[in-house]
């Protein structure tokens, strides 16, 4: 009996459905982004649904060309020894500044690698300010002042160099969010450019991630009319890259009760999973998770969920259930697809949870196992 992370493939590929129909009424390509979901074993699932992947880094980029031919890669820097193994592995790069794309651009195009620039426009529709990529004075692409700044030879040859231009603004975007930010870039493209230059000398720009894709309903007459409008300031393809929401609600973390604490007015299930070092978002953004099992109901013994680990806040939170809950009991924390594996730690000692595809056709495959090994290669490396 150990913990385990569980992907449900068949919803994996319906989510991944329903974000290729949003695309195509956007009129827009469909990208996945690997940060929240490096599961090479889930690639063929995804695969007929996207026309490539998004990196975070080198290692994230190698990790898509196991699966895609089209690797996309965006990073806040980049080493200089790390440039060249990019531009064997990945066919597009796009540079967080202007400074880092006067460093490399040059010579990564030289290797045919499509060439980006990292805009950030000032649009913040995120209600974390922890997770707003345009929140006051991020680090994530350039502003454009910054390009107005420059003068017209310097402006001209950034422009020379790269192909397109990446903006990402979203977090937990819906629909009007996304429209928001379309707009928004519409309205700033004219700005980003000197008097002699178009926006026609682009031949893509990617709208990023962030948006709430499994909503059948997410390409809304205002966000098909804004990519529309978007589309006409010149003769380039436009592309989004999700990652959360094409993958969340199709893992599960399945844990097990190891005791049961039973005080006067509730009990305290002690279970052998760790927010902390398995669902850090929960952590991070104070969230409560969903069980989707045991079954819960209106009226019952009140359980609190806790964690194995000695962190006091490390708690799940407090249910009711059906029938109070027993050593051995599954329990299963639902939405949990995306980041919770790519993050994982070791904090306490406390072991990973395997990781295990589900599916109608294949049943279940356990692809990933962790022991005390793993553990101790981990922290001694002698």
């Amino acid at each position: 009996m150990k913990p385990e992370y569980r992907i449900d493939l068949d919803s994996l590929a319906e989510t991944a459905r329903i974000a290729r129909a949003n695309a195509d009424r956007l009129g827009v390509r469909l990208l996945m982004a690997l940060k929240s979901f490096p599961l090479p074993d889930a690639f063929p699932t995804l695969a007929p649904h996207v026309e490539g992947v998004t990196a975070s880094g080198l290692f994230e980029a190698r990790l898509g060309r196991l699966g895609f031919k089209e690797v996309h890669v965006h990073s806040p820097a980049y080493a200089e020894d790390e440039i060249d193994d990019l531009a064997e592995t990945c066919t597009h790069i796009v540079f967080n500044s202007i400074d880092q794309l006067r460093r490399f651009g040059a010579q990564v195009k030289a290797k045919g690698v499509s060439v980006g620039l990292r805009i950030n426009p000032g649009f913040s529709s995120a209600d974390c300010l922890k997770y707003d990529p345009c929140c006051p004075d991020s680090r994530f692409g350039v502003m454009p002042e910054e390009l107005e700044r420059l003068d017209e030879a310097e402006r001209t040859a950034i422009f020379d160099t790269i192909d397109g231009l990446h903006v990402h603004a979203l977090c937990e975007g819906y629909a009007d969010d996304f429209a928001g930010m379309v707009e928004r870039l519409a309205a700033l493209l004219p700005r980003l450019y000197t008097n002699r230059q178009q926006p026609a000398t682009l031949k893509w720009i990617n709208l990023g991630g962030g948006e709430v894709v499994n909503d059948p309903a997410f390409a809304t007459p205002r966000a098909v009319a804004a990519v529309a409008a978007l589309k006409k300031c010149g003769d380039f393809e436009v592309m989004i890259e999700p990652s959360e929401y094409m993958v969340r609600y199709s893992g599960s973390l399945v844990a097990h009760v190891l005791d049961v604490i039973r005080r006067p007015e509730k009990d305290v299930a002690v279970l052998d999973v760790s927010l902390s070092c398995h669902a850090t978002d929960l952590l991070l953004f104070d969230m409560r998770a969903d069980v989707l099992a045991p079954v819960q109901a209106d009226a019952g013994r009140r359980t609190i969920l806790g964690c194995v680990s000695c962190l006091a806040g490390d708690v799940i939170g407090e249910y009711t259930f059906a029938t109070p809950l027993e050593v051995g009991d599954e329990v299963v924390l639902g939405g949990l697809g995306s980041y919770s594996f790519a993050q994982q730690s070791w904090f306490n000692g406390v072991r990973h949870p395997d990781i295990v595809l589900v599916s109608r056709k294949e049943g279940r495959r356990k692809i990933l196992y962790w022991d005390y090994s793993d553990y101790l290669r981990d922290f001694h490396r002698s």
